[in-house]
């Protein structure tokens, strides 16, 4: 039997607990190779070193699910699993790297500028909770690249066309022009545009701004810019 540890001296050698080797073994995924004649169980030096290689796609941040499969698959598999979490990991890190420079610049604005009206903090974190609420990671490291490349001069000229354009339809509303007007239909033509830029044509962020406005309502999801009723109106026109 030398050379063999028991289920407790394994836990204690690698830091893992016997519960967990307990659920490695109901799930197939570590067994211990050998038992004794009372059925203990005797795990070999391979069982160990596919424990550590348990430990390290864990650490990666790899669901058991898919650990199983790669154990079994060749080194070529597990190079590309490991690449893929990489580049998972790269993403997130640029995304906390970009918010980084955001929350600088906040406090930056904060020391320069003194107290904040709370009224607007409360706002900045609706606008935060929502955007994380509707958008995956990557789609806001897009969007967040995306303004990026907009610029300061960008973004203003992008809200004023927004601006504009919900006035020339509120306007149009207001005065009781059909939705099929000409007029209008060439106002739905310049909200399309403006919602394209804002997405980059990818349907993801499209579908994900749709879900924010049909759960959250208008005149939540637009901060007071849009009414329920001119939402309608512009949904009118656009199906025109």
């Amino acid at each position: 039997m030398d050379g063999l540890l028991t289920i407790g001296e394994l836990a204690e050698a690698s830091g893992t607990t016997v519960r967990a080797l307990h659920h490695y073994d109901q799930i197939g995924l570590v067994s211990a190779s050998q038992r004794t004649g009372a059925g203990h169980r005797r795990y070999t030096p391979a069982d160990v070193r596919r424990l550590y290689r348990v430990a390290v796609l864990r650490d990666l941040g790899l669901p058991l699910n898919r650990i199983g499969p790669l154990l079994e698959a060749d080194a070529g598999d597990l190079r590309h699993a490991v690449r893929e979490h990489l580049a998972a990991v790269e993403r997130r890190l640029e995304l906390e790297h970009r918010l980084r420079g955001r929350l600088v610049a906040i406090l930056q604005q904060l020391e320069d500028a003194g107290d904040v009206p709370g009224e607007q903090l409360i706002d900045a974190m609706e606008v935060m909770a929502r955007m994380h609420r509707y958008y995956t990671p990557e789609q806001l490291e897009e969007l967040a690249r995306r303004r990026d490349e907009l610029g300061e001069e960008g973004m203003a000229a992008a809200q004023s066309a927004w601006a504009d354009l919900i006035s020339e339809l509120e306007a149009a509303r207001s005065a009781g022009t059909d939705p099929h007007d000409p007029s209008v239909q060439a106002l739905a033509a310049r909200w399309s545009d403006l919602v394209r830029q804002f997405t980059g044509g990818d349907p993801g962020i499209a579908e994900s701004l749709k879900r924010m406005y049909r759960e959250e309502g208008a005149e939540r999801a637009s901060r007071g810019a849009l009414s329920p009723e001119l939402m309608e109106y512009v949904r009118q026109a656009s199906a025109a």
